[in-house]
């Protein structure tokens, strides 16, 4: 083989994986900036929820609104099931009828499209 087809062999294996190495380098650069705005996001959403907790203290040192209603501890024990079956449902209900809110007020917030179900059309 002459000698230029080893020249041109070695600069097309050169040029190919600084190729290659150029684009691994985007493709983790754009991973790590995606990974520390999601790290981000998530420290806000901590600093927040704890900056609330603190500033609103209580006897027992939780929420306001869930130590008026908590249970004394061991009362389901003997309650009726009935009752706490009742209780537990309308619990679920709430926290699904709050998610559904939490939803639409974050989708709004971004411009995104609302589900129909989401706002109560079907």
């Amino acid at each position: 083989m002459p000698w230029w087809f080893w020249v041109l062999l070695w600069t097309a294996l050169l040029v190919g994986g600084a190729v290659a190495l150029v684009l691994v380098g985007y493709w983790l650069v754009r991973k790590a900036l995606r990974a520390l705005r999601d790290v981000g996001e998530s420290l806000a959403g901590v600093t927040m929820g704890s900056a609330l907790a603190l500033s609103e203290p209580t006897d027992d040192g939780g929420d306001p609104a869930q130590a008026a209603n908590a249970p004394a501890p061991g009362s389901a024990v003997f309650a009726d099931p009935e009752t706490v079956r009742r209780a537990y449902r309308r619990g679920k209900s709430e926290r699904r009828e709050a998610r559904r809110l939490r939803r639409v007020a974050r989708r709004a917030a971004r411009g995104q499209a609302q589900s129909l179900r989401d706002l109560g059309l079907i």
